[in-house]
């Protein structure tokens, strides 16, 4: 079975039911299971048969339809960052082998001229770039099974957690790509559920998001860290049923999570996954009705932790975090060296550093890339972040590491337009951390940090920005 024949699926079975109402301006549109099958058909008609199709991801009533006509045509999807800069998107068009680029927003496609790429796997779905910031993206080749897969085994999942089907899923991220597609329009498509797509969460618009929830019936949806804290700082909620929020894509603050499920009628589960996986892998845990800081136990994969030794570790312990399963991606298109390099013994490398007890529940630790030894002392950059995220008037922080003559050190970029200067900032996470922990130098910025799909952290441009900053 594809993706495309469980849409193809529900507009039989119940052709009259919304699918998708599209609530975000400048757009007011609904779709039933029947209209989003019949407009995939529509676009269809200006596609070729078994192209590999790049498709801009924007949020727009036809990015579905555009998705699902390349499918019906048997052709290959590529999602495109609408906000990659040029240089990087002529990269992915010409590596993917893309024979056509798709804009979402019901436009005729327009013909590339690249030339014949190497071979997919015949049920190719998806190649999924998983970094838009490097010079060198890499393009995560997944099938319609290891997709089904993985939205399959999660929704069996979210139904134990819950207790009961949900029905409706509200949609409140910037669309950027697979990661966003997936959670928010694919995986509820899958477990049966209409989709509700809100306007863009964000400072503007945090103060009204749990009242739209509520009018829109919303029983799950999904945030990111970033965007937990900005509702714990601005959110008002007017009360009524449970809302389970999924917060994925980055590190989880254990104290936001907490402050969270304190302040709203909502759980909110610390989910964890890659695109080297198709998806999430671990749907959190429940305590007292509560999410715990755990990612939990593996779902649509199986996990294990090697050692920094190299072993394998049994039982209860901590390293670096392994996934295989029918889920796993055929690896990076057309790049066998850095394929090889996200496998060991056929398992795929996440580059996290977790624990497991003794019951079999994960936690994220750390970041294999992200962590500094300073002073003896193991420091990971997100813990930094948390502390930082604590104080008053911080609205986010990126840490980078320094490679100094001297050894490694943290320095942090904090936005904080409220926050007189710097030195306070300094003085209270070495009291928090201690001074051995605390980052070297804080420098304070007017304006957001930059971010990935899914609202990341962009390290790399931190790094840069930090560059500029300090030689000022």
């Amino acid at each position: 079975m594809t993706l495309l024949e469980v849409y193809l699926e529900r507009a039989v079975r119940t052709p009259g039911a919304p699918a998708l109402v599209h609530a975000r301006a400048p757009h007011q549109v609904t779709f039933t299971w029947a209209q989003l099958v019949d407009r995939a058909r529509e676009i269809s008609l200006a596609l070729p048969p078994r192209a590999r199709v790049a498709v801009t991801m924007r949020d727009h009533p036809d990015l579905v339809p555009s998705v699902l006509a390349v499918w019906s045509q048997g052709g290959v999807v590529v999602p495109v960052d609408s906000e990659w800069g040029s240089q990087v998107r002529e990269v992915v068009l010409t590596r993917s082998g893309a024979t056509h680029l798709l804009d979402s927003g019901g436009v005729s496609p327009n013909a590339l001229a690249n030339p014949d790429a190497p071979a997919l796997p015949a049920d190719t779905a998806m190649i999924s770039y998983t970094s838009g910031s490097t010079s060198s993206p890499k393009g995560v080749v997944l099938t319609h099974g290891q997709l089904l897969h993985a939205y399959e085994t999660a929704g069996v999942k979210m139904r134990e957690h819950l207790g009961h089907q949900p029905m409706v899923f509200g949609a409140s991220m910037r669309m950027s790509g697979l990661g966003v597609l997936g959670m928010t329009y694919l995986w509820p498509a899958v477990m049966g559920m209409s989709v509700v797509v809100l306007p863009e969460l964000g400072l503007t618009s945090a103060r009204d998001h749990w009242r739209l929830l509520r009018e829109h019936g919303v029983q799950l949806t999904y945030l990111v860290p970033p965007l937990v804290e900005l509702l714990n700082r601005m959110g008002q909620d007017p009360g009524g049923e449970v809302v389970t929020c999924l917060s994925g894509g980055a590190p989880l603050s254990a104290a936001g999570q907490s402050l969270f499920q304190d302040r709203f009628d909502a759980v909110l589960l610390n989910v964890y996954g890659m695109t080297e996986v198709a998806f999430a892998a671990f749907f959190g845990d429940l305590e007292d009705g509560r999410g715990t800081h755990s990612i939990g136990v593996p779902v649509t994969v199986s996990a294990r932790l090697r050692d920094a030794q190299g072993a394998v570790v049994e039982g209860e312990g901590e390293g670096e975090i392994e996934l295989s399963g029918p889920s796993q991606s055929c690896g990076y298109y057309d790049n066998d060296e850095d394929t090889a390099a996200l496998l060991r013994e056929g398992w795929v490398r996440s580059g996290d550093l977790g624990r497991r007890d003794a019951e079999g529940r994960y936690w994220i630790t750390g970041r294999r890339k992200d962590v500094v030894l300073k002073g003896g002392f193991t420091i990971y950059l997100h813990e930094i972040e948390e502390a930082a995220g604590q104080i008053p008037g911080v609205v986010e922080s990126v840490a980078v590491r320094l490679d100094l003559p001297t050894g490694e050190d943290v320095g942090l970029i904090v936005f904080a337009p409220t926050v007189p200067a710097a030195e306070a900032i300094q003085k209270e996470l070495s009291a928090t951390l201690g001074r051995q922990r605390a980052p070297r130098r804080v420098v304070l910025t007017a304006e957001p940090l930059a971010r990935l799909g899914q609202e990341k952290l962009d390290r790399r441009a931190a790094m840069v920005r930090w560059q500029e900053m300090i030689s000022n």
